[in-house]
Order: structure tokens, then C-alpha cells, then sequence
């Protein structure tokens, strides 16, 4: 099965964040293909490149790079990102801004590639 999983909510806010990337990575374990995880307003916080978790809290950027690695692709709104600081190299030169503050695995992208998920994907799963 083909499925999309849609990220609404900041990291460190809601236990929706925490069962998103439980729901990935045990898509993965099964043998689904996880066409892309998008991540949409609050969401976008996902991509923080310096978070910084405690040594007993949860690191959903380490966890998310895992998931990346095993082929996934990880895509943050473009204007839910610039609204929130959460730029690329490309984006922080635009906004002129002084770094890049998204982790490099991520990428940047319209709400083109959520709606996607409508035709390519037999799933389309969101976490609020």
C-alpha cells in the first residue's frame, strides 16, 4: 500500500507528532511504501535543524533522519515554513536572512505535493 502521512502539529506540542513517526516508521516495518511525509503549519517545526531535546526527551529530528534515510521523502510547506523561520539556503537568501535554519533532509515545497497525495497514494493519513 501507498500511503502519504500528513504532520500538523509542532514537535514537542501534541502526541500527535510522537504517533506520526510511530505510525512511519511501523509503515516501513511492514512493508508499505511511505510515499512522503508533509508537514503543514505547526508542522513545520519538524525540520528545526538546531533543536536541542534534553537528554530524557524525545528527538523527533534524529528519529525523522531515519526515516529519511530509508528512502522517504520529507516535505515542509514553503509558506507555513517562511512564516515560521524555518528557511533553506535558498529561502534565507530570499528573506535575507542571516542562515539556514532547516535541517538539510527536509525540503521545501508547495502545497502542490500535499495534494499529490490525493491521486498517487491509496492512503492518505493525517496527524493533527
Amino acid at each position: 500500500m501507498r500511503i502519504q502521512i500528513n504532520v500538523y502539529s509542532a514537535p514537542w506540542s501534541h502526541q500527535a507528532s510522537i504517533d506520526a513517526l510511530t505510525f512511519a516508521q511501523q509503515c516501513l516495518q511492514q512493508g508499505h511504501q511511505l510515499a512522503r511525509v508533509f508537514f503543514f503549519f505547526d508542522g513545520v517545526y519538524h525540520g528545526l535543524s538546531n533543536q536541542s531535546p534534553a537528554s530524557d526527551e524525545f528527538n523527533f529530528l534524529a528519529q525523522w533522519q531515519d526515516i529519511h534515510n530509508q528512502g522517504v521523502e520529507l516535505l515542509l510547506c514553503i509558506a507555513a515554513s517562511a512564516n515560521r523561520g524555518v528557511l533553506n539556503a535558498e529561502e534565507t537568501q530570499r528573506y535575507m536572512q542571516s542562515h539556514p535554519s532547516s535541517a538539510d533532509f527536509f525540503q521545501l515545497t508547495g502545497l502542490g505535493q500535499w495534494a499529490t497525495g490525493f491521486h498517487d497514494c491509496d492512503k492518505l493519513i493525517t496527524f493533527k
